[in-house]
């Protein structure tokens, strides 16, 4: 899969809240990486948790720009939680089958962070 046809799919999957078809493009040795835990963490299962856990958290999420380098991606974003306006950057890089191998995930402003936490606890609890 290129590059175009994984962000094609991703944006889909995300403006629908479609779990289902972001499994179809995240590697089964996936890792995610988030401001909630120190290290990153996989497989596909945890990543589909903790994007299952936050997808349903945040409101009014949409992509602002994006920065493509060949398989390595940038997606800033803007979402509410509560009444916390909050900013971040998906960090994604792709396998060389263009299937997301690692995402990193970064939030500001921090009482944002601790708000999504709060709300999503169980789902970073391993």
């Amino acid at each position: 899969m290129t590059t175009e046809e994984f962000l094609k799919i991703w944006h889909k999957a995300v403006a629908e809240t479609d779990m289902d078809l972001v499994a179809t493009i995240i590697a089964e040795d996936a890792t995610i990486a988030s401001p909630a835990y120190w290290s990153p963490k996989g497989p596909k299962s945890h990543v589909l948790k903790i994007l299952t856990a936050v997808t349903s958290v945040f409101e009014d999420f949409h992509y602002v720009k994006e920065w493509v380098d060949g398989d390595e991606l940038l997606l800033e974003f803007a979402a509410h939680v509560d009444d916390i306006h909050l900013k971040g950057i998906d960090r994604i890089s792709l396998n060389s089958d263009g299937m997301l191998q690692h995402i990193e995930v970064m939030i500001r402003p921090i009482n944002a962070l601790f708000k999504m936490v709060e709300h999503v606890k169980g789902a970073f609890d391993e």
